[in-house]
Protein backbone atom coordinates (compact mmCIF):
# COMPACT_ATOMS: atom_id res chain seq x y z
CA UNK A 1 0.00 0.00 0.00
CA UNK A 2 2.98 2.30 0.57
CA UNK A 3 4.77 1.39 -2.56
CA UNK A 4 1.06 2.40 -4.37
CA UNK A 5 0.65 5.73 -2.53
CA UNK A 6 4.52 6.36 -3.55
CA UNK A 7 3.86 5.75 -7.17
CA UNK A 8 0.99 8.10 -7.36
CA UNK A 9 2.75 11.06 -5.71
CA UNK A 10 5.33 10.78 -8.03
CA UNK A 11 3.18 10.50 -10.91
CA UNK A 12 0.51 13.38 -9.06
CA UNK A 13 3.72 15.60 -8.59
CA UNK A 14 4.77 15.15 -12.59
CA UNK A 15 1.44 16.00 -13.87
CA UNK A 16 1.32 19.17 -11.56
CA UNK A 17 4.56 20.40 -13.09
CA UNK A 18 2.94 19.85 -16.70
CA UNK A 19 0.03 21.65 -15.70
CA UNK A 20 2.45 24.25 -14.36
CA UNK A 21 4.46 24.23 -17.47
CA UNK A 22 1.67 24.78 -19.63
CA UNK A 23 0.01 27.48 -17.69
CA UNK A 24 3.30 29.23 -17.78
CA UNK A 25 3.65 28.69 -21.75
CA UNK A 26 -0.38 30.01 -21.87
CA UNK A 27 0.56 33.39 -19.79
CA UNK A 28 3.70 33.82 -21.35
CA UNK A 29 1.95 33.93 -24.79
CA UNK A 30 -1.11 35.75 -23.60
CA UNK A 31 0.63 38.33 -22.15
CA UNK A 32 2.73 38.94 -25.35
CA UNK A 33 -0.26 39.26 -27.46
CA UNK A 34 -1.26 41.69 -25.03
CA UNK A 35 1.82 43.44 -24.71
CA UNK A 36 2.18 43.68 -28.63
CA UNK A 37 -1.14 45.11 -28.90
CA UNK A 38 -0.52 47.93 -27.19
CA UNK A 39 3.24 48.21 -27.88
CA UNK A 40 3.88 51.14 -30.68
CA UNK A 41 7.29 51.11 -30.77
CA UNK A 42 7.44 47.75 -32.82
CA UNK A 43 8.08 48.12 -36.42
CA UNK A 44 5.76 46.58 -38.67
CA UNK A 45 7.97 43.55 -39.55
CA UNK A 46 9.14 42.82 -36.27
CA UNK A 47 5.33 42.99 -34.95
CA UNK A 48 3.96 40.66 -38.16
CA UNK A 49 6.59 38.08 -37.03
CA UNK A 50 5.76 38.29 -33.26
CA UNK A 51 1.83 37.40 -34.09
CA UNK A 52 2.82 35.16 -36.17
CA UNK A 53 4.34 33.01 -33.44
CA UNK A 54 1.31 34.08 -30.82
CA UNK A 55 -0.86 32.21 -33.28
CA UNK A 56 1.10 29.56 -33.52
CA UNK A 57 1.03 29.03 -30.08
CA UNK A 58 -1.94 29.32 -29.60
CA UNK A 59 -2.69 27.08 -31.96
CA UNK A 60 -0.10 24.63 -31.03
CA UNK A 61 -1.51 24.82 -27.13
CA UNK A 62 -4.61 23.75 -28.56
CA UNK A 63 -3.86 21.20 -30.44
CA UNK A 64 -1.18 19.59 -27.75
CA UNK A 65 -3.34 20.11 -24.02
CA UNK A 66 -1.68 16.46 -23.21
CA UNK A 67 1.87 17.56 -23.74
CA UNK A 68 4.84 16.91 -21.34
CA UNK A 69 6.49 19.28 -19.05
CA UNK A 70 9.78 19.24 -21.21
CA UNK A 71 7.59 20.04 -24.45
CA UNK A 72 5.63 23.26 -22.90
CA UNK A 73 9.56 24.37 -21.31
CA UNK A 74 10.67 23.93 -25.01
CA UNK A 75 7.64 25.59 -26.84
CA UNK A 76 8.09 28.41 -24.68
CA UNK A 77 12.01 29.36 -24.52
CA UNK A 78 11.29 28.98 -28.35
CA UNK A 79 9.32 31.64 -28.11
CA UNK A 80 11.69 33.89 -26.34
CA UNK A 81 14.43 33.54 -28.63
CA UNK A 82 12.13 34.98 -30.76
CA UNK A 83 10.36 37.64 -28.60
CA UNK A 84 12.72 39.05 -26.21
CA UNK A 85 15.20 40.72 -28.82
CA UNK A 86 12.51 42.15 -30.06
CA UNK A 87 10.84 43.26 -27.09
CA UNK A 88 14.34 44.58 -25.73
CA UNK A 89 14.78 47.29 -28.31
Amino acid sequence: MIADAEKYRAEDEKVALRIQARNALESYVYNLRNTLQDENKINVDDKRKLEDVIKKAITWLENNQEAEMEEYEYKQKSIEETANPIMVD
